[in-house]
Parts: C-alpha cells; structure tokens; sequence
C-alpha cells in the first residue's frame, strides 16, 4: 500500500461522505467547517470512520488542529505512518 496516497484517497472521500458533496468537488484548501460545513459532531464522526477505515486510533486532541481538507489528510498520513508503517497495529 502507497499509504500517503491511498491514506489521502479514503481522508478525502470520507470527508466528501460526511460533507454530503461529490469527491471530486472536494479541493485541499477547503475549510473543513466553514466552506464544507462541518459542525462538531460531523469532524468526530470523520476521525472515526478514518480510523476505522484504516485501522488507527486518532486522537481527537492532536486533531484539533485540522482546518483544512490538506491539513486532515496530511495529519492522517503521518498517524498511519506512524502506527501501521513501523508494524504497530491497533488492536482489531
């Protein structure tokens, strides 16, 4: 697995799911809140099913961070490096 494009690939098209907004109208410097409308709620659900997705834990604490649609798959792409790249795999 090419994990920073296929780990961008799922960011992105779950973002799109949780958006309720076509893939490939989704744009890296896209605000997760304010252009694509995310409240709360929704950014949880999207570490969620990232993590799920990937099989990673994401902590919702060093996500706060996350702003834009680059910063998201960027900050993903790091934690599946970090977690599934060095062999360390959350517990399925």
């Amino acid at each position: 697995m090419r994990a920073h494009e296929d780990t961008r690939t799922i960011t992105v098209g779950l973002v799109a799911e949780i958006a309720e907004t076509e893939v490939r109208s989704i744009r890296a410097n896209q605000r997760l809140r304010e252009d694509l409308g995310l409240d709360s709620l929704q950014s949880l659900e999207l570490l969620s099913s990232i993590g799920e997705a990937l099989k990673i834990d994401l902590d919702v604490e060093e996500a706060m961070g996350i702003r834009t649609v680059e910063d998201a798959c960027s900050f993903v792409a790091r934690q599946y490096e970090e977690q599934r790249g060095h062999g360390q795999r959350r517990a399925e």
